[in-house]
C-alpha cells in the first residue's frame, strides 16, 4: 500500500497495528530532540508514521502538497500548551509586557492560526479553510501530580516498549 492511500484511522492502537501491516516497527523507533524532523522524515518518506504533538508543522507539509495526513485519535490527543512569561529582569518588562499582550490578543491569535497552523482556544479567532478546529479534536486531560508520581514507571514502561 503507497504511503498516500493508508486508510485514515482513528485511533492510536489502529495506527501501531497498521504500521505493523507495513512493515514498520514500533520497536525501530527513530527518538530525535527535534519536534522538525518527524514531519520532514515522514514527507521524504523515510518513516511512514510519526506520533508527536506536532500538527501544526504537519498541516503546513500537507498544504504545501507533500503526501502526509495528520490523524487526532478517538481516544484523544495530548494537549501541548505553550506557556509564555515576561521574566522579572526583563530588561524592557513594559514592551515585554505588550507584546505578550498582542499574542494572546484575537490578532495574534489569529496570525498564529494563519501563519503557524497552530490551535487557538481564543473563542473570537476563525479557523483556516480545511483545518481542525481545537474545538473539534478530543483533548487528554494531564493529570500533573499524577504523572509526576509515576514518572520512574513510566519511563520504565517506555524504555520496554521502544528499546531506548
Amino acid at each position: 500500500m503507497a504511503r498516500t492511500e493508508v486508510v485514515p484511522l482513528t485511533n492510536f492502537i489502529g495506527a501501531i497495528i497498521q504500521a505493523e501491516q507495513l512493515g514498520v516497527s514500533i520497536s525501530k523507533v527513530l527518538q530525535v530532540q527535534s519536534a522538525v524532523d518527524p514531519p520532514k522524515k515522514l514527507a521524504l518518506g523515510e518513516r511512514h508514521v510519526m506520533a508527536d504533538g506536532n500538527d501544526f508543522n504537519l498541516i503546513q507539509l500537507k498544504e504545501a502538497g507533500q503526501p502526509v495526513e495528520v490523524v487526532y485519535p478517538a481516544e484523544g490527543s495530548p494537549l501541548i500548551v505553550c506557556p509564555n512569561a515576561v521574566l522579572g529582569r526583563a530588561p524592557n518588562p513594559n514592551a515585554a509586557r505588550l507584546f505578550q499582550s498582542y499574542l494572546l490578543s484575537r490578532e495574534g491569535q489569529q496570525v498564529l492560526i494563519d501563519f503557524a497552523a497552530q490551535h487557538s482556544a481564543h473563542p473570537q479567532v476563525k479557523e483556516k479553510a480545511g483545518r481542525r478546529p481545537l474545538s473539534e479534536i478530543k483533548v487528554m486531560k494531564d493529570d500533573a501530580a499524577a504523572v509526576e508520581a509515576q514518572s520512574e514507571e513510566i519511563k520504565a514502561r517506555y524504555t520496554r516498549y521502544f528499546g531506548v
